[in-house]
């Protein structure tokens, strides 16, 4: 979850080329056609699943003129090209709209017993989704000694608990009916708690969770969006503890976990969404909330803004970036991003895999289905 983003000074407008429907770029045809060029769909052509960064092209064509301007305009297709599109896009295959609702929405999950929620966090509402009547009510507005949450991530367990996490409450552990009860508000420690962002359980049943936001309430919301005090917590289901496992992050936000073949826990990866160079940042696990070794996984584009991420069965990770709507890619070694998917709305939050399908739904101003290449990786009930 990424806050107040009506704030945020730098955008990337990307043209996605008509989900392979098109070889040609349409902006390069109008230029050349304003050159009094001929053959302008050769000149234009492009391959069916590139990316053209719309904001170079501008710059690069803006005085291109003279007898070489055709050669130019070609020069300026291959310098703005920014990635190819991913596969699924390639193929025509689309996108379904299932709701759109007031705000954004954030945190979609499905439980063991094939419930789907997602909540609104600055309404402060859980809802609970029909998704075949494409409908949507509200489950329950969080709140604790008179203090409202801030619901931002859920996650489900194998005995069908909701876990919540909460930029003003903390971590949360909620029933299918509504009710809930606060975890802690201090760590083991006895530290303040951080208010929390996203979560994610390993095949060990640990939770391991995000937290962007300052001390939780009563203390008044505050965010790590300059100051670096983000931090990362694991909630041990053995011992029954919270521990701060880092700190000092721009603020931490989608949290995923690789395992090993043998379903082992081995890193933990995570997105720092106001961070200049938009790293996802990763550790490697090295016992129950015991992790080392820290280092730069992967990054976005800079100034891009990651908000969730979530591995398919193959070991890609698919990570939403807020700001252009687009879900970047990534192969099971992280680096650069393999392909790129810009899907149709404006600002994009997270993803959530069916069980045991391909399908997936991304959550943001609106909420959308696609089928996916592989199925997503199963979650922590799913094998527990």
């Amino acid at each position: 979850m990424t806050t107040r983003r009506n704030t945020l000074g730098v955008f990337f407008f990307m043209t996605l080329l008509g989900f392979g429907l098109t070889s040609k770029y349409g902006p390069c045809k109008v230029k050349c056609r304003s050159l009094g060029l001929r053959r302008c769909s050769k000149i234009c052509r492009i391959e069916t699943c590139d990316t053209i960064d719309m904001t170079c092209w501008k710059t690069c064509s803006a005085s291109i003129n003279g007898p070489d301007a055709a050669d130019h305009l070609r020069r300026c297709i291959q310098q703005c090209k920014v990635g190819k599109t991913c596969e699924a896009a390639c193929n025509k295959t689309g996108f379904t709209r299932i709701l759109k609702l007031k705000g954004y929405q954030e945190g979609p999950v499905f439980t063991k017993d094939g419930q789907f929620y997602t909540v609104l966090p600055w309404i402060g509402e859980i809802h609970r989704v029909d998704l075949e009547n494409k409908q949507s009510s509200v489950l329950v507005i969080p709140s604790v000694d008179g203090f409202k949450g801030l619901p931002v991530g859920l996650q489900n367990d194998p005995e069908k608990n909701i876990w919540l996490a909460d930029g003003r409450l903390g971590l949360l552990k909620m029933k299918q009916d509504g009710s809930f009860n606060q975890v802690a508000t201090k760590d083991n420690k006895n530290e303040p708690m951080q208010g929390c962002n996203d979560l994610i359980f390993d095949y060990h049943g640990n939770l391991w969770i995000t937290a962007p936001f300052g001390p939780i309430a009563p203390n008044n919301l505050t965010e790590s969006r300059t100051v670096p005090f983000g931090s990362v917590y694991c909630y041990n289901t053995t011992t029954n503890e919270i521990i701060k496992v880092a700190t000092g992050f721009l603020y931490p936000n989608g949290i995923a976990v690789q395992h090993d073949s043998n379903g082992t826990p081995k890193k933990l990866v995570f997105g720092s969404s106001f961070n200049i160079s938009a790293p996802l940042w990763s550790f490697d696990i090295v016992g129950p909330c015991q992790i080392e070794n820290k280092q730069v996984w992967g990054n976005l584009p800079a100034n891009h803004v990651i908000d969730g991420i979530d591995f398919d069965e193959n070991g890609n990770l698919l990570v939403t970036e807020y700001s252009s709507g687009i879900l970047y890619v990534f192969d099971s070694n992280g680096g650069a991003p393999t392909c790129q998917l810009k899907m149709p709305m404006g600002h994009s939050t997270n993803i959530e895999f069916r069980p045991n399908s391909n399908e997936f739904y991304i959550t943001g101003d609106a909420l959308l289905k696609l089928q996916w290449k592989y199925n997503g990786m199963k979650k922590y009930w799913e094998i527990a």
